[in-house]
């Protein structure tokens, strides 16, 4: 078999406990990554002085929290310069893979004999709206995948870029999948039953007031998509998928009115095109534009 060299970005924020568990996962790979980065975005939690004692592991420490997509894009942009690897490994640190993870992304990608993005959770579309398909034992083109534990080819990064730092969190890999789509990659889905990656989905629990902000960055980062990819077909899905998220949030929602009022933030900047970082996740603040 051709040996194919691989970059593993991982990225953090607040969550020592999580990471070092994260990490003995990786250490379980059967096929290891010849590289592993870790983006440390601004913990305050200790994380950074664990990451120092790890001589194994180059780490970026940002200073700041960027979010999921800035991190990922920080560590793909410190990756192709510092190792030019020919498969980028995309994690989030809350994400446990089996020990047969990496091998078996590679096999499936490898055997495409062409470039993409092969995911192990993903979905397709019909009028905006998402729909899982059942597990099978082969390889699917399909319209989305998560980027967490995604394999993404060398001539996809450099021929569309990173993730986009602007989404901060949330839909990022969506916009990301339709890009690559767009400049004529395929991004497959391996589903075949078996649980491959457990995920603590951690912040997104209904009970945290992570759905707050979370809710604002989801309907403005979606209605950012629907401006560069317009499509009258999503856009009714859209209004149909995001009616019933606020309807759930006044029926039965705890906070509710908190919920609603940052998802109506998020849908007007989304309308207005304002990327970046606009709401802290800490303290719920607006961010002023600069």
């Amino acid at each position: 078999m051709e040996k194919y060299s691989v970059a593993l970005i991982i990225v953090t924020f607040n969550r020592l406990k999580t990471l070092k568990r994260n990490l003995e996962f990786v250490r379980r790979q059967k096929r290891l990554p010849e590289y592993v980065v870790i983006v440390e975005n601004g913990s305050t939690d200790g994380t950074l002085e664990f990451l120092e004692s790890q001589s194994e592991l180059d780490f970026l420490p940002i200073g700041e929290n960027i979010g999921w997509s800035g991190g990922l894009d920080a560590g793909m942009t410190f990756a192709k310069q510092k190792w030019n690897p020919d498969f980028f490994w995309l994690m989030d640190d809350d994400s446990f893979p089996n020990a047969d993870v990496l091998s078996t992304l590679i096999s499936k990608l490898s055997v495409q004999n062409e470039p993409g993005i092969m995911g192990l959770i993903g979905c397709n579309f019909k009028y905006g709206m998402p729909y899982v398909p059942e597990p099978a034992p082969n390889v699917r083109e399909v319209d989305f995948v998560l980027v967490d534990n995604a394999l993404i080819s060398k001539e996809v990064v450099e021929k569309i870029g990173n993730l986009d730092p602007g989404y901060f969190i949330m839909a990022e890999d969506y916009e990301y999948c339709k890009r690559a789509k767009k400049y004529g990659f395929k991004v497959w889905l391996w589903r075949d039953g078996n649980e491959l990656v457990e995920r603590l989905h951690l912040g997104s629990q209904l009970s945290s007031r992570s759905i707050i902000w979370r809710g604002y960055y989801h309907s403005r980062n979606h209605l950012l998509i629907l401006r560069d990819y317009p499509s009258l077909k999503d856009s009714l899905g859209y209004i149909h998928r995001h009616g019933k998220f606020i309807l759930h949030a006044v029926l039965f929602g705890k906070n509710k009115w908190e919920v609603v009022k940052f998802r109506f933030m998020g849908i007007w900047d989304g309308l207005r095109g304002i990327k970046g970082k606009r709401v802290d996740p800490l303290t719920l603040k607006r961010i002023p534009l600069k």
